[in-house]
């Protein structure tokens, strides 16, 4: 299915944090004579107010000291074949989208805001579909290695994208003599957050891209363990009590600090696939996930409970609005997020 032609004009998102003033009054007290003005020395009572904190706009949570809500977004590109396992850095991320790429296999796209990581790992190539997600970014940057050059004109006409790219500015990457090429390119996120800044100043933070709070009476189900599956790939997501942790193609999903992969919210969102007319060194077509649209069906997991509802997306210049069946907001719990995008008609197995 040909791209459609989309609007290049972002919206800009303005979010604003007011105090709520908490205002005294009395009734008027009759008086045998007027009250004597307050004395020169004499200061008005401060009026008690209530400020609401800051917090990092892609989770939800407050800020520790070491990190900066204020600061742009990073978006980099990971592998995700078994091969390129285990990965490292992406469980400081604050948001990461697993996609669908050639041959029926899956990638990463992880976006670190708040937090930082030392090292990611293994740094890949760019695919058309991240146009659509950086624009959710409203001026980022973005990091990767390698990308069919038909693949980059979207991602430079929209959202405002700083591109740092391996092939060009490599001196902001490095490679890792244990692992095989190419699944060894590996970066700082302040390294190439601040190669980004260096090269386009005034990158502000991003607007969030869920609503976070309490579930309240949202319709939800308990839920054990949630799994799916893509032409040659498959993970699931089984509820700890804490947290969801992950297994991609019938294994633990391990880190190589050793950790479990694990998220707070996981939000599987059944997508159109379309066509980008490319096609990689083996002749595999290379997919468009159309993440614009809706509304079509999603499946959110948060407190060991699935909630299914649908997400909707006017424009690339919007985000994503994810709802009940009774059509009310829903709410992630404040944490790393974890999205899933499930081509149509399958749907995830819930147990």
């Amino acid at each position: 299915m040909p791209r459609r032609s989309r609007s290049l004009t972002v919206a800009a998102v303005v979010l604003g944090f007011g105090g709520l003033a908490a205002c005294g009054g009395g009734g008027h007290h009759p008086q045998a004579s007027p009250s004597p003005s307050p004395s020169p020395s004499q200061s008005p009572t401060p009026v008690p107010t209530r400020t609401v904190a800051a917090t990092c706009p892609l989770t939800g949570l407050t800020p520790s000291a070491a990190q900066n809500r204020d600061r742009p977004a990073l978006a980099i590109k990971i592998d995700n074949v078994d091969v390129a396992r285990p990965q490292t850095g992406i469980d400081k991320a604050d948001i990461v989208v697993e996609e669908l790429v050639e041959g029926g296999l899956t990638r990463l796209f992880a976006v670190f805001q708040c937090d930082s990581a030392p090292r990611v790992e293994p740094i890949r190539s760019a695919r058309s579909s991240d146009a659509d997600l950086l624009a959710l970014l409203h001026g980022s940057v973005f990091a990767f290695s390698g990308a069919n050059p038909r693949a980059l004109p979207p991602i430079r006409a929209v959202g405002d994208t700083v591109l740092i790219s391996y092939d060009s500015l490599g001196t902001y990457f490095h490679r890792d003599g244990s692992r095989p090429a190419p699944h060894n390119v590996y970066a700082s996120t302040d390294t190439l957050l601040a190669a980004g800044q260096a090269r386009r100043r005034g990158l502000g933070p991003p607007p969030p891209m869920f609503t976070y709070g309490v579930l309240g009476s949202t319709p939800a189900k308990a839920a054990r363990v949630v799994s799916m599956r893509w032409p040659q790939a498959s993970a699931a997501w089984t509820w700890n009590g804490a947290g969801w942790q992950r297994t991609q193609n019938g294994t633990p999903d391990v880190l190589s600090s050793g950790h479990r992969v694990s998220a707070a919210n996981v939000v599987i969102m059944s997508i159109l696939i379309g066509d980008t007319g490319i096609r990689d060194v083996a002749g595999n077509a290379s997919p468009l996930d159309i993440t614009v649209g809706g509304p079509r069906p999603v499946w959110v997991l948060r407190d060991g409970k699935v909630i299914r509802g649908s997400w909707k997306r006017r424009s690339i210049g919007s985000g994503w609005r994810l709802t009940d069946i009774n059509g009310r907001v829903i709410r992630l719990k404040p944490g790393r997020t974890w999205i899933e995008l499930l081509p149509r008609p399958t749907e995830p197995t819930i147990s």
